[in-house]
């Protein structure tokens, strides 16, 4: 009878032990499960950026590797003949020294050419000025004391004089307004045949002229009676009239 109860207890015990560790077993297998789900994204993102950063190292890799080659290549070319790297040495020095009285007489000819352009500006063509403001405004007010290298200012001036060159060598129609008969302005057209002359004409014809550089700037005389002509002159050139000889006015200063 107790044999029998106790074995009875023994076989309980032992089925809630087996239920409770099989429970366990499941919560600690869930446990793993979410672990390793989670592991494998985490891995999954550390390779998508590992493979993102890859592709940038191999090119930077690449990029260096082909800088290294070019380094090693020059140095192995100097190393190979040492009196040539001293030849190449002794030129190289030589040829700076020109470079720098070079450019100590390039540096006193473009301060005098800076101060002679903020002469020159004012007699240049409206149209022209107004493109050429940018550069214009670059010119240091004291040449001799500017923080901008010798190379942007050459090529300051180099811009200028080029836009003022492609300007002389070509014909410019724009509009503008002019001041007429007792400080009347009316809208013309003005057709500037480079930087020596410029012809105007308003809309209807009635106020016409030449315009032409001054010591003060353009002066834009007005010349009775050429309204038509000049008016047809500018019609010609925007294509509005037939291609023909027209008799326009000139002066000679």
């Amino acid at each position: 009878m107790n044999t029998r109860l106790i074995t009875t207890f023994t076989a309980s015990v032992l089925a809630l032990a087996l239920h409770v560790s099989a429970e366990q077993n499941l919560n600690d297998t869930r446990n793993v499960l979410d672990k390793w789900v989670q592991t494998r994204q985490l891995i999954s993102e550390e390779k998508a950026d590992w493979q993102t950063e890859q592709s940038i190292l191999q090119d930077s890799q690449n990029l260096l590797s082909n800088e290294l080659q070019r380094l090693e290549s020059a140095l192995n070319d100097l190393e190979g003949s040492a009196t040539e790297a001293e030849t190449k040495r002794v030129a190289l020095s030589t040829e700076k020294e020109a470079l720098e009285a070079a450019s100590t007489v390039v540096t006193d000819q473009i301060a005098q050419l800076e101060s002679l352009m903020k002469t020159i500006v004012p007699q240049l063509p409206a149209p022209l000025v107004e493109k050429i403001k940018p550069l214009v405004r670059r010119l240091p007010d004291d040449p001799q004391n500017t923080k901008l290298s010798l190379g942007e200012r050459v090529q300051n001036i180099v811009g200028i004089l080029s836009q003022t060159d492609k300007f002389n060598n070509t014909a410019t129609l724009t509009s503008e307004s002019r001041e007429v008969d007792n400080g009347k302005i009316v809208e013309v057209r003005t057709l500037y045949w480079g930087l020596a002359a410029a012809y105007y004409v308003d809309a209807s014809g009635t106020y016409a002229g030449i315009g032409y550089p001054g010591d003060a700037g353009w002066e834009w005389p007005r010349i009775e009676n050429a309204g038509p002509e000049i008016k047809r002159l500018l019609d010609v050139y925007e294509g509005s009239e037939e291609i023909q000889f027209v008799a326009v006015p000139a002066k000679i200063k």
